[in-house]
């Protein structure tokens, strides 16, 4: 059995960790993951030990509450180790195997994960300038991932949703798509940087997930007339279509994504077929 070599605390199911996951299977490298869905995370103890609260634990325990942010309700308990070692208090957060790193946000975990692998794979770049057009691509993904939250967490709360918020989504989201429709029109690579798949790759599948899933999962059980952003650029962004289903034909993706993406509807909003893009 291979040792593990890291180990993650995060909700599931989360497009955002897929990347740290699929680039994980690729390279062979062995991930512990605690986990639970979003809603029961506040009766987990948020520490390096992530567990599920005892009675013991929540009267014994030097830990603080504090008031969950960005899709938690009530108090979340977290350890002070936890803060020291993720000042900003978040998941996904992963943490090396004794206990005494953390590495937060997705798209670093998602590089740490990389850089654990074989350089063989080349898959966060062969030079310098290659690994710096990759980080291009994984700023654009965190950008459009930002800019597009205040929507999908409005989704995922089943609130309503004013004009504004769909507005700058949609801005986002065209922004976004634009570029990656463009280098993939323009390149004559099979994927965004080279004709190895990289980590700019798997951020993109991972973030275009994340919209997806949540669009997709709330305008299905929505009471109100909420129109698709996706439906409504979908024959805009062909290209960009096909090479999502295009990474989800390879099989560490399909290990990773498959089923949360067929159980949220996902796979039949986009028409998923085994295809080529090119």
């Amino acid at each position: 059995m291979k040792k593990k070599q890291l180990r993650i605390f995060t909700y599931l199911p989360n497009p955002r960790i897929w990347k740290a996951l699929i680039t994980a299977n690729i390279l062979g490298i062995e991930v512990e993951i605690r986990s639970d869905k979003p809603s029961n995370l506040k009766n987990w103890l948020w520490d390096f030990n992530a567990r599920p609260l005892s009675e013991n634990d929540r009267t014994s325990l030097n830990a603080t509450n504090i008031q969950g942010k960005k899709g938690y309700k009530g108090n979340l308990i977290k350890t002070k180790k936890f803060l020291i070692l993720n000042p900003f208090g978040t998941v996904p957060v992963a943490f090396n195997i004794s206990g005494t790193n953390g590495v937060f946000e997705s798209n670093s975990i998602l590089r740490l994960v990389a850089r654990l692998g074989k350089n063989k794979y080349k898959i966060y770049g062969k030079d310098l300038f290659n690994k710096s057009r990759i980080d291009s691509y994984l700023d654009s993904c965190l950008a459009f991932g930002t800019m597009t939250q205040n929507y999908t967490l409005s989704l995922y709360f089943k609130k309503k949703i004013s004009k504004y918020i769909i507005n700058n989504t949609e801005i986002a989201y065209t922004t976004f798509l634009n570029g990656i429709e463009k280098s993939l029109e323009e390149s004559k690579k099979k994927y965004l940087v080279s004709n190895n798949l990289t980590i700019a790759d798997i951020c993109f599948f991972a973030e275009f997930s994340q919209f997806l899933f949540y669009e997709t999962k709330a305008i299905g059980y929505s009471e109100n007339a909420l129109d698709s952003i996706f439906d409504k650029y979908k024959k805009k962004y062909r290209l960009s279509k096909a090479f999502f289903c295009f990474l989800l034909n390879h099989k560490s993706f399909g290990k990773i994504a498959y089923n949360d993406l067929m159980e949220s509807g996902v796979l039949k909003k986009i028409n998923f077929k085994k295809l080529q893009y090119k």
